[in-house]
């Protein structure tokens, strides 16, 4: 029995040998061919020129460059192999197969690629000309400006902000999304453009609007208006810093005694990196910072296709719609909503907010409606600790078992023998 047991310990361990090789970063062949002298090729943002191939003495000279930057540069015969390191602590080893003669000298060669994710290579092909013809990943520069036909009113006097963008750097910005955070001290009437919605903001060009929207100022006092913020990647989907506008001032002189009930709509995250089937702890806070009742309040959870809502205190699905509803708030009320998320699928998202209430602000006969959209930091859900496990072949899970299932038949085989 202790042989059995040994045994069998030994099959597992070569199961998890061979699942934790499966799982590790390898060698990749990313291209096996030919290259002619004049040409390149490219891996991401770097290229491997072939400058000169010498057919006579099985050898030819390289060149490698970053962004167009000269790195480094060898000579190599046939059979031979050079090492140069690549993105992210990989390496790229290339070995001169054969050099041959045509109208130009031409290299057969194989280029494979150590400790990196094949997935992530934006770029992998032979470039005609070399370097100097190759198309480079950029980087976008957002320029946003926040600006208002007003700096000075009086309460009750409506404020016009117009918000704009432009991209001053070398690369386009791509899936920009915006994010215009509710001003506090000030009522929204009309959203004259509506959201923006996710965006791509090409090079050059005259500004874009992006929000056009009055303000109607509830409270004297002097405010700096909330800045509007983007994010977004760059043609190769590769991640950028979050670009911000300026924030413009307004003076708020008293005027009229308007009242008005001034709805503070928070939602946070316990998190905002998750492994796919993890669940996300979020909380809605309600507060009215105003001097009136409201009545009427509304939130609408928008869930994104990608993480699945999964109930929440005092949060009603309607059609779909995580909603809450609430017929009154007291002035200086707060409350809170917890909710439970699920990430179900790898991907980036937002959580979006739709709130509204009513309120009589003293002056007005007919009630006064507050609408405004929210949208949480991004949700970045990765892939799970053990998801590698479901990408690999069958047959990596196959072959152990079949080993196991041998050498376990064989030890009954045995023990029946022993037995008689």
């Amino acid at each position: 029995m202790v042989r059995v047991a040994r045994l069998l310990v030994i099959s597992l361990c070569m199961v998890f040998f061979c699942l934790a090789l499966a799982g590790n970063a390898a060698a990749v062949e990313i291209y096996n061919g030919s290259i002619t002298a004049g040409d390149g090729y490219q891996l991401n943002n770097y290229v491997i020129d072939v400058t000169d191939a010498f057919p006579s003495a099985d050898s030819a000279s390289f060149y490698i460059y970053n962004n167009g930057d000269e790195l480094d540069s060898f000579l190599i015969n046939v059979g031979d192999s050079y090492e140069f390191d690549f993105e992210d602590n990989a390496q790229v080893k290339l070995t001169l197969i054969s050099v041959y003669s045509g109208t130009l000298p031409v290299t057969k060669v194989s280029i494979i690629l150590n400790n990196y994710r094949v997935s992530d290579l934006f770029e992998s092909s032979v470039i005609d000309g070399g370097h100097e013809y190759a198309t480079y990943s950029g980087t976008p520069e957002l320029k946003i400006v926040k600006s208002v036909d007003k700096s000075e009113v009086n309460v009750g006097d409506v404020v016009r902000v117009t918000v704009t963008v432009e991209n001053t750097g070398d690369d386009a910005a791509v899936d920009v999304v915006f994010s215009d955070p509710q001003q506090a001290k000030f009522v929204l009437t009309d959203n004259i453009l509506g959201e923006p919605g996710r965006m791509d903001v090409a090079v050059g060009g005259s500004p874009k609007k992006i929000y056009v929207y009055d303000l109607k100022a509830t409270e004297a006092g002097t405010f700096s208006l909330n800045p509007t913020t983007a994010s977004f990647t760059n043609s190769a989907g590769l991640d950028f810093p979050e670009s911000s506008s300026n924030s413009p001032t307004v003076i708020v002189n008293a005027g009229e005694d308007l009242v008005n009930a001034d709805l503070e709509f928070t939602t946070t995250l316990d998190k905002y990196t998750v492994n796919r089937n993890d669940e996300i702890q979020g909380t809605i806070k309600i507060k009215n910072k105003g001097n009136a009742p409201a009545t009427a309040v509304t939130v609408d959870i928008e869930v994104p296709d990608g993480l699945v809502f999964e109930g929440g205190s005092g949060i009603e699905v309607i059609s779909g719609v995580p909603k809450i509803y609430l017929e009154s708030f007291g002035v200086q009320q707060e409350k809170e909503f917890n909710f439970k998320l699920k990430a179900i699928e790898v991907g980036t998202y937002t959580l979006s907010m739709k709130n509204s209430y009513l309120f009589e602000n003293g002056i007005d006969t007919q009630l006064k409606e507050v609408t405004s959209d929210s949208v949480t930091n991004n949700i970045y859900v990765t892939k799970g600790q053990y998801d590698y496990l479901f990408e690999q072949p069958i047959y990596v899970y196959v072959m152990p078992l079949i080993i196991i299932g041998a050498i376990a038949g064989w030890i009954y085989y045995r023990h029946k023998q022993y037995k008689f």
